[in-house]
């Protein structure tokens, strides 16, 4: 009898996975792929204790993976986003933001979203110009969401 609960159980898993829904209820967008950066402790400082990150690649573009998320949140633009922005290879980075819960901010939010073309997975700030570490050509989609009662209300 335990195997079949376990059996269950797994199909209910592997379900929620292909429906493209993760377990705090953010649509996944469909065929992404989760990645597992190499940690480190820049990143790690980077995040608020209380906040999950979760990267997803897909090579599908940019435009689609956007038009996507446009039905699932609001579309936030930081005052820090700078447009027309591009490595310096000249080739341009595009960034999006999506806020799931209605917030005004990402400070405030507790369910956002960023989708990135092309991903970087680390940027050296410390010589005169910026260095790109690991640039991978996918549309990629960060998923952050933040334990509830735990960050300031707005």
């Amino acid at each position: 009898m335990n195997h079949l609960k376990f059996a269950v159980a797994a199909s209910l898993l592997v379900l929620a996975m292909a429906t493209g829904v993760s377990a705090q209820g953010v649509k996944i967008y469909p065929g992404a792929k989760q990645f597992t950066p190499p940690t480190t402790e820049k990143i790690l400082q980077a995040m608020p204790p209380d906040a999950t990150e979760t990267i997803y690649f897909t090579n599908d573009s940019f435009a689609k993976v956007v038009a996507f998320y446009q039905s699932l949140g609001k579309v936030h633009t930081p005052p820090w986003l700078k447009k027309g922005a591009k490595l310096p290879s000249g080739q341009p980075l595009k960034e999006t933001f999506f806020i799931f819960d209605g917030s005004a901010t990402l400070t405030f939010s507790k369910s956002w979203a960023k989708i990135q073309r092309p991903y970087v997975g680390a940027i050296d700030l410390e010589g005169a110009t910026p260095d790109y570490h690991d640039v991978r050509d996918v549309t990629a989609i960060f998923i952050i969401e933040r334990k509830p009662g735990e960050w300031p209300e707005r």
